[in-house]
């Protein structure tokens, strides 16, 4: 009964730091594409969905914006997206390193980072959909 044990360390063509930083992909997407929207245009009905999804957008890429919702939290809008930045790109980089640890390839750590990313939005969705049947 023999084993084949083998102590030598594994080459992995997967960097954490690499791929940490790949991760911040999606959510940069988003913000620019939140920001597309022109926040300090006098808009028409159209613009104010366009306004809506562009938060919407933007609570995906930055899920700890929330916390400045708050009403005795009197901020303006650059300090909401720059909080929102600042605070969620940490989560986003951890996210992509973690997802570094145990794979060999970048096709699979994209695999599993797209399918991260499609879990997010859709949980994202669901509650604020959710949240507008409840608030009505």
């Amino acid at each position: 009964m023999s084993r084949d044990l083998s102590f030598a360390t594994r080459r992995r063509n997967v960097s954490r730091f690499g791929a940490g930083v790949a991760a911040l992909s999606y959510p940069t997407a988003l913000v620019v594409m939140t920001l597309a929207t022109g926040f300090r245009r006098p808009g028409e009905l159209t613009d104010l969905a366009a306004s809506f999804l562009a938060s919407l957008l933007f609570l995906i890429a930055a899920p700890t914006a929330w916390v400045f919702s708050f009403e005795f939290i009197d901020v303006s809008r650059f300090t909401v997206l720059a909080a929102g930045i600042l605070t969620s790109y940490p989560l986003w980089y951890l996210l992509g390193a973690r997802l570094a640890v145990d794979v060999d390839h970048w096709s699979v750590w994209i695999r599993r980072y797209a399918a991260a990313c499609v879990a997010w939005t859709t949980f994202v969705l669901v509650v604020v959909a959710l949240l507008a049947q409840v608030l009505g």
